[in-house]
């Protein structure tokens, strides 16, 4: 009745009982009616309400939309009103509304950092650096897998090729590790990924057709069913990239999971080009190896949004732009000079130059431009010191090269950054600085901020096609674009929603934060900003509807129309923020048995920012 201004029918009336027809009318009256009406939102600010009722409309319904002047096709309406597209329940409405003012109420937004965007770690003193640098080399070094486990995962790989061998019928197959067991980036309970490649002897047919791997892997995983040690074997032979996913007990009871795939050629690739990074300088690997444990400590990668490689690209393109190593995909040489890099800072602000590293050269623009980024051989890519052609080595019709081989040891970095001074900048840029909407990161050009627009393979998407859709938008739009070394056309962010985006981004903020020492009272919980920084988290930020909103916060913003779910001057007060340090110096103090300061209580605590 508020909404409809008295015009709905009353109780017994007809056929429409209780019901709101198509209307509209001003939102702020609608506000301050309903506040009239009900005690239970006297409490409650006006904006509040306001913000409620547009996501309630807006989000949860889909019934009801908001009209904008600045939305084409739907015409001006200045004074904010909301259109009823649909009929919905009055009393639902006001239900509902009501309930989730009472959630406002005691609602509890994740801290900003935004004191951290401006913080360097300059501020410590030369034993708390030590002792961090210290931290972050003792962690890395022994984030790598046992010698026994070294061991087991090799004679793992030689009993897959004697099977796969028997299920081939007499052709010969080579098992090989890759990814992070190949460049030895794991630990004892990492994932063990294995590539067969299967070639034929004079006088018996290769495996040339769809068909024959599909029954070459049903034939392979059936004797892994009946070979000794492997409790689990799936045949996921009829997805994009065929595999086998098994589960694998050694005789010392160890348990190894992983995945089997045929001609892995590109893989393999990929893992020459992080080993050879990581053996360019001893900071790699550290960085690295700090940013793996923290995503697996933080639950991170594993949403099936973004792989592991996918976040190693992103933290090599980064020391890339920070001149920790250089781009080997550009180079013949690891002796860079001065002029190489200017070179390359050039190419990164030149979405022409950018467009010349494609097949062909083609123009960003270009309406003819390829669906994949395989590179025609008359257009060669230049190597930034020389000038002179790179060799043009392919693997699976894709240009794979990287710069191999002895003259990496030549590499000095003209970068004296300690790693903990790289970790936490690493952590403070993508956190407060990137873009996710107008940014690409691209290891194969060495920069965190390419422009959207120049990399013509991963094109930015058009929020505004789907913002009128929530729903649609949240399941269709990618904001995270990360370019595949070798595969152009592949975003190994593909798969990031813009809701999980955005608790990455906030991830990353914490992360930075984490690393800062803290003032604290002798006994107050540890001291090492590392174990802050991998404590696992006291909810997954991916799960709450807050994020969702706040992504949603984002695109309203970037497409210019006001955003009404989330007000940082309203809602990120001291009384109404988590106290995020105090729920983790409980943690740290049960899992070190030390006295913690006393942590109020948040009561409903949902978490969004």
């Amino acid at each position: 009745t508020v909404l409809n201004q008295g015009t709905a029918s009353e109780p017994g009336a007809g056929g429409n009982k209780g019901r709101i027809h198509s209307h509209s009318m001003p939102l702020d009256l609608i506000v301050k009616a309903l506040r009239q009406k009900d005690k239970a939102l006297q409490d409650i600010s006006a904006s509040h309400i306001r913000s409620l009722l547009e996501r309630y409309m807006t989000i949860a319904t889909g019934t009801v939309s908001l009209v904008r002047g600045d939305q084409p096709g739907k015409g001006s309406d200045p004074d904010g009103s909301l259109a009823v597209t649909q009929t919905i329940d009055a009393h639902s409405t006001a239900k509902r509304l009501r309930r989730e003012a009472t959630d406002l109420a005691q609602l509890k937004f994740l801290p900003t950092f935004d004191h951290v965007a401006s913080t360097t770690l300059a501020g410590l003193s030369h034993s708390q650096h030590t002792e961090l640098n210290q931290a972050i080399v003792d962690a890395a070094w022994h984030w790598q897998p046992s010698v026994q486990n070294v061991n087991e995962v090799s004679g793992l790989v030689s009993r897959v090729e004697a099977l796969a061998r028997i299920a081939t019928q007499g052709r010969f197959v080579t098992a090989r590790l890759f990814g992070s067991r190949k460049y030895g980036l794991c630990s004892d309970q990492s994932d063990v990924d294995i590539t067969l490649s299967v070639s034929s002897p004079r006088g018996i047919n290769g495996m040339k057709s769809e068909a024959d791997n599909h029954r070459f892997f049903r034939d392979l995983a059936a004797k892994l069913r009946k070979a000794a040690g492997f409790t689990r074997v799936v045949d996921v032979s009829h997805a994009r990239v065929p595999i086998i996913k098994f589960v694998y007990v050694t005789l010392d009871k160890h348990r190894l999971e992983g995945d089997i795939s045929l001609n892995g050629s590109k893989g393999l690739a990929k893992s020459g080009l992080v080993a050879a990074y990581l053996g360019m300088d001893p900071r790699v690997r550290q960085v690295l190896a700090v940013l793996k444990m923290w995503a697996v400590r933080r639950d991170i990668t594993n949403h099936n949004a973004l792989n592991s490689f996918g976040l190693l690209m992103m933290a090599i393109a980064f020391l890339i732009s920070r001149k920790v190593v250089p781009p080997l995909q550009m180079l013949a040489t690891a002796q860079v000079t001065p002029q190489a890099w200017e070179r390359l800072v050039r190419i990164h602000s030149c979405p022409e130059e950018i467009a010349m590293l494609y097949p062909g050269g083609h123009s960003a623009s270009a309406p003819t431009a390829p669906e994949n980024a395989r590179f025609a051989a008359s257009s060669a890519v230049r190597c930034l010191q020389s000038g002179a052609d790179l060799p043009e080595w392919t693997v699976d019709g894709t240009r794979a090269y990287y710069l191999n081989g002895g003259d990496l040891h030549r590499w000095r970095s003209p970068n004296k950054d300690s790693p903990a001074a790289l970790l936490f900048d690493m952590f403070r840029y993508y956190g407060f600085e990137f873009d996710p909407q107008s940014h690409a990161i691209s290891p194969r050009l060495g920069s965190t901020a390419i422009p959207r627009d120049s990399l013509y393979l991963l094109p930015p998407q058009d929020t505004g096609l789907t913002i009128g859709e929530p729903n649609k938008w949240r399941h269709s739009v990618r904001w995270l674009a990360i370019e595949d070394p070798f595969d152009l056309s592949v975003n190994c962010g593909r798969n990031a929603p813009p809701e999980w985006v955005e608790g990455l981004l906030w991830e990353m903020r914490r992360a930075a934060w984490a690393l800062l020492p803290l003032d604290r009272p002798q006994g107050g919980g540890p001291s090492s900003p590392l174990d802050r920084l991998l404590l696992p988290p006291t909810e997954s930020v991916y799960c709450d509807p807050g994020i969702w909103a706040s992504a949603y916060h984002r695109a309203l913003r970037s497409s210019g129309s006001e955003a009404p779910l989330f007000d940082p001057a309203v809602d990120c007060v001291p009384e109404r923020t988590v106290d995020l340090e105090g729920l983790e110096d409980a943690q740290l103090a049960r899992s070190c048995k030390r006295p913690a300061k006393p942590v109020t209580q948040p009561g409903q605590m949902r978490q969004t920012f």
